[in-house]
């Protein structure tokens, strides 16, 4: 295989990838309703549902789209608009949960249990942490396939 041959199937690759993430995420949002809602509500307290189910709906037809290179660009675009709010939402609970942490740090009775919710806090405070990072490098992916749609290994080049 040439570079040429490794640089196309990298790319369906990073496109099926990113697809995959967003789809099961979303598959995830609707098992875990109304939490789709409550996230929202951080973002807008007016149309929660709503904007938690067109949260969801992004998610899922994005990803998919993506996944299969099917409608690329719009897919991505969705993608990329389900991902521009979320960066008020990981700024909401890096505000938020270290006060929350402390609370209920707090209230547990030494031992065991505190040193084990210790551990869950700093994984819980970390993931937000990094999590608007991740989210920009996956906004910036988006983008990427926006531009450029699929450029092989997609339905999108076998339905021209």
């Amino acid at each position: 295989m040439d570079e040429a041959q490794i640089a196309v199937m990298m790319d369906a690759l990073l496109r099926i990838s990113l697809g995959a993430r967003f789809l099961y995420s979303g598959l995830s949002n609707i098992r875990r309703w109304p939490n789709a809602v409550h996230n929202a509500r951080l973002v807008s307290p007016f149309g929660a549902t709503f904007l938690g189910f067109i949260a969801v709906l992004f998610m899922v037809a994005g990803g998919l789209g993506l996944a299969l290179g099917f409608q690329t660009r719009i897919a991505a675009l969705m993608i990329a608009l389900f991902l521009v709010p979320t960066v008020k939402i990981q700024w909401y609970w890096l505000r938020a949960l270290p006060g929350t942490i402390e609370e209920i740090n707090r209230a547990l009775p030494q031992g065991e249990s505190r040193s084990r919710f210790q551990l869950v806090a700093r994984h819980a405070f970390h993931s937000h942490e990094t999590g608007w990072q991740n989210n920009l490098l996956f906004l910036m992916v988006a983008l990427f396939y926006c531009a450029r749609g699929s450029a092989a290994f997609g339905l999108d080049n076998w339905l021209r």
